[in-house]
């Protein structure tokens, strides 16, 4: 149940494809994540789309030029081991290069920062939760 940030600048995503891409990267997520699909889940993949004005992202010390794109993914802590980790980097970038229309050969400027958070510190409604709850939930809980 990642809560995932996404940064962007200006005209770098529509709507149509923001939309898209947050039905595949909350699918890749918890594919990572080995947690199950159940509408419940699902909805409790949290995914911010952030559009920064142009002007207000800079690389190399000035703002414009190539559309950096940065994603800051929370996680429980112990629910991606290395190689999940390596794999949900891999996997978000190409969603996102698809996404822009970047060739296969391109290189797609996006940042993956991926936090560990412990499951005491990781909160829905007025509760902590743990990866074992997701595993254990009734298949046909509510969606939040």
């Amino acid at each position: 149940m990642p809560l995932i940030y996404f940064n962007y600048p200006t005209g770098t995503l529509s709507k149509a494809v923001r939309d898209a891409l947050a039905e595949e990267l909350t699918d890749i997520a918890l594919d990572c994540e080995k947690l199950p699909t159940s509408p419940f889940v699902k909805s409790t993949v949290w995914l911010y789309f952030n559009e920064l004005p142009s002007e207000n992202v800079y690389h190399a010390g000035k703002s414009g030029g190539t559309k950096v794109i940065s994603l800051e993914v929370n996680a429980f802590d112990g629910g991606l081991d290395t190689a999940a980790k390596k794999f949900l980097i891999e996997r978000f970038t190409e969603a996102i290069r698809k996404s822009v229309g970047n060739s296969s050969e391109a290189l797609t400027p996006v940042y993956v920062v991926l936090r560990d958070v412990l499951a005491t510190n990781f909160g829905i409604f007025g509760k902590t939760i743990t990866l074992k709850d997701l595993h254990n939930l009734d298949p046909n809980a509510n969606p939040i």
